[in-house]
């Protein structure tokens, strides 16, 4: 049974990848392109705030550790800007910290490397748009 005003994101579902390494941001939008999803990309988190505002994804890709704002500023940031009720997917080279610590907003989070399957899975997966 699926959860009340569950919808699963996929075919043309807009997803925001940020992340500060242009290597890893070309991959993940590739493979994403390739299975049908419209894909727009942030390079750091100030670009992240700017395009969530511009494009209302319908999820984020999010890198914890850039320069100039961190994944959880940027989650601060988009809490006044329309950005609070968008699902996160954290990709990270850092462990996850304890669940009590995450922000709600965090669907899951992946630590790195992640391969474009298991991205897709966890955009498709109902847990991650409860």
């Amino acid at each position: 049974m699926k959860p009340a005003g569950w919808a699963p994101v996929t075919g043309k579902a807009k997803v925001l990848i940020v992340e500060d390494n242009s290597d890893v941001r070309r991959l993940y939008a590739i493979g994403l392109n390739q299975r049908g999803f419209e894909v727009k990309l942030a390079a750091n988190g100030a670009e992240a705030v700017e395009r969530v505002d511009a494009e209302r994804p319908d999820v984020i890709l999010l890198d914890w550790i850039m320069p100039l704002m961190d994944g959880g500023e940027v989650l601060r940031k988009l809490s006044g800007n329309g950005g609070a009720s968008i699902p996160v997917i954290v990709i990270s080279g850092q462990p996850a910290p304890p669940a009590d610590q995450l922000d709600s907003r965090i669907r899951t989070w992946l630590t790195k490397p992640v391969t474009i399957d298991e991205v897709v899975l966890q955009i498709e997966s109902p847990l991650a748009f409860r």
